[in-house]
């Protein structure tokens, strides 16, 4: 698989998840006419109208439902891709997972920026690729930004693939992304 860039990240992401916006907003806008239509059938009962109305309903919260599900398997699909790239080819001996995870530990106990600077620094001159990489991964989720900086620099063919990664975080997390997906999703008014 081709290693995914910056660039083609920024170009695609934003419009695919315009593009699942815009599939729930057609859905919402097929969910009124429906009602509509339902509504103004003279031919039906009150009854049956309720009936149909909330069938309709039941569907386009199907609908969207399926929506959602369709833009999160996209973005941790992306998410996972990328983290993929970011580690690279990792052997995969007791003896390679154990040392990754003990340097994921001692990564998660370091709060401090300078802390984690001085950390990178030393891992980085005595050539423990797996702490570093530790450090910088962890800095990149914890918005550490010194620290990313001085990873990409020791590590230049990481760079691209850790913005690429940053970018996806930033825009398809927080609060706003959320804000955005509850009323994306949310049942049409009636």
């Amino acid at each position: 698989m081709p290693k995914m860039t910056t660039a083609a990240i920024e170009s695609s992401l934003l419009p695919a998840l315009n593009g699942f916006k815009e599939s729930a907003a057609q859905v919402k806008e097929a969910h009124a006419k429906a009602r509509k239509a339902i509504l103004d059938d003279p031919m039906t009962s009150d009854l049956a109208k309720r009936g149909k109305a909330d069938a309709l309903r039941v569907e386009t919260r199907n609908k969207l439902d399926n929506l959602k599900a369709d833009q999160d398997a996209h973005v941790n699909g992306l998410k996972s891709t990328l983290e993929k790239q970011l580690r690279g080819n990792q052997p995969m001996d007791a003896s390679n997972i154990l040392l990754r995870r003990d340097a994921a530990d001692r990564v998660r106990k370091i709060i401090d920026q300078q802390e984690a600077v001085d950390v990178l620094q030393d891992a980085i001159a005595n050539g423990d690729e797996t702490l570093a990489h530790a450090i910088g991964i962890r800095a990149t989720h914890t918005g550490m930004s010194g620290v990313v900086e001085t990873w990409k620099a020791a590590y230049p063919e990481t760079a691209d693939t850790a913005a690429a990664l940053a970018f996806v975080e930033a825009n398809t997390s927080g609060a706003a992304f959320n804000l955005s997906n509850q009323i994306t999703y949310a049942d049409p008014v009636e």
